[in-house]
């Protein structure tokens, strides 16, 4: 089944880690051990969490998306394999491996995958080098960053090598938080997943909408978790904007102007905050979202936008279509 042909929704947010990712043991980096249809994630030694073979039997997830009606899957590393936090040449290493492996994924099922790679952020010279190695030789529709790296936010002016060759490149960049400061006070009852991510990501949204950088660059920067709290913020953004010269210094229009310009998913879990999210966000930039295969994904992928009628198709497969095209030979409008 193509995603063009039967109009199955379209999941952007979903997470894979390959089965040869168990052979790659580099400092600093995330292990991969399986046993059977079960696996676990290894940080520094520790585990991190449990994971099942739906990370990357790609055979029994194309089953999921049959039962689900999902056409076409976007895939996106596991956010704690992003290795910000490992020495720049073995993060390289890492991100190599692992952008081949999705590259691999997406030739062999076009009709059904495409995929976002990741770059060793820590080091922008290096992240530019795989960014372009990513989208050029391998074909991948763009990158996963998280919401910080190597102590560095999203507008630091560090980045903006990066973001030049991201806008040069037409590269989707889909950002997920993985660790942020203050994320140690929320490791209990799993807050750093109900709260801290959306918030995290909300802080980074605001972050880029404030510097100035959506106005100078042509960027295509999709915000998981629909934006988290970015969309209940925006009218304080607005009101800082108008009230203090030196944040209207650094970008000339208002935070919600800007904020059109930004793509998100759909992954609310509410209608009325989907809604929200459609009036404050360009609703031709929202996409559908589930966060397969983790525990906390929507089941059935889009379950939220069933309920949307103005915006059903573009939500479900013919906006997050707009935007792989550029980069994924079997979408096609």
């Amino acid at each position: 089944m193509s995603a063009s042909d039967s109009h199955g929704c379209i999941d952007f947010h979903t997470h894979f880690i390959d089965a040869s990712m168990e052979g790659v043991a580099l400092p600093r980096c995330v292990t991969l051990e399986r046993r059977g249809s079960s696996g676990e994630l290894f940080r520094d030694g520790a585990s991190y969490r449990a994971i099942d073979d739906r990370s990357w039997d790609l055979d029994r997830r194309i089953a999921d998306m049959d039962s689900e009606g999902i056409g076409l899957q976007v895939l996106s590393p596991i956010p704690v394999t992003y290795a910000y936090d490992a020495e720049p040449a073995d993060g390289a290493a890492y991100a190599r491996a692992q952008n081949d492996a999705l590259a691999d994924v997406v030739r062999a099922r076009p009709d059904r995958f495409a995929a976002l790679g990741c770059v060793p952020l820590q080091d922008v010279e290096l992240a530019c080098a795989e960014l372009e190695r990513a989208i050029v030789e391998l074909g991948l529709s763009g990158v996963e960053i998280g919401t910080t790296a190597a102590g560095r936010e999203l507008d630091d002016p560090a980045l903006e090598p990066f973001w030049e060759r991201c806008e040069a490149l037409e590269a989707i960049v889909f950002v997920h938080p993985e660790s942020a400061p203050g994320f140690d006070r929320l490791r209990r009852r799993m807050m750093v997943i109900s709260t801290g991510y959306p918030t995290e990501t909300g802080i980074a949204g605001a972050a880029l909408l404030t510097s100035g950088l959506l106005e100078r660059r042509a960027l295509r920067i999709v915000l998981a978790h629909a934006g988290g709290t970015l969309p209940w913020l925006l009218p304080r953004l607005d009101r800082l904007w108008e009230t203090f010269p030196d944040v209207r210094a650094a970008s000339p229009r208002r935070p919600s102007e800007v904020a059109k310009k930004l793509y998100c998913d759909t992954l609310t879990f509410d209608e009325r905050n989907l809604a929200l999210v459609l009036e404050r966000f360009d609703p031709a930039h929202v996409v559908v979202g589930s966060d397969y295969p983790f525990p906390i994904r929507e089941v059935p992928a889009g379950a939220v936008t069933l309920a949307t009628t103005s915006h059903h198709d573009a939500l479900r497969f013919g906006n997050a279509r707009r935007l792989l095209q550029r980069t994924h030979e079997r979408i096609t409008l």
